[in-house]
C-alpha cells in the first residue's frame, strides 16, 4: 500500500494524512506490484493535495483530519 504523511524530522514518522491498500496478486513480481502501488500513490497524492488546497485538512497536534 501507500501512505501520505506530513514531513517531520524523522523518516516516515510524520502524522498520517491518508493511506490506501494495494492487493498483492498471486502472479505479481516486485516490478508489477511496484507499478500498481505507484498508480494508487499518484491518485492518493492528488486527493490529499486537493484537500489541502481547498482547506479540508486540519492539523491538531499529530493528528490530521480531512473533511
Amino acid at each position: 500500500g501507500c501512505t501520505v504523511h506530513l514531513v517531520d524530522s524523522g523518516v516516515d514518522t510524520g502524522p498520517v494524512i491518508a493511506q490506501r491498500a494495494v492487493d498483492v496478486l498471486a502472479d505479481d513480481s516486485e516490478a508489477t506490484l511496484h507499478e500498481r502501488i505507484k498508480i494508487v500513490e499518484r491518485e492518493l497524492l492528488v486527493d490529499v493535495l486537493s484537500a489541502a488546497a481547498s482547506g479540508r485538512l486540519h492539523i491538531e497536534g499529530r493528528k490530521v483530519h480531512r473533511s
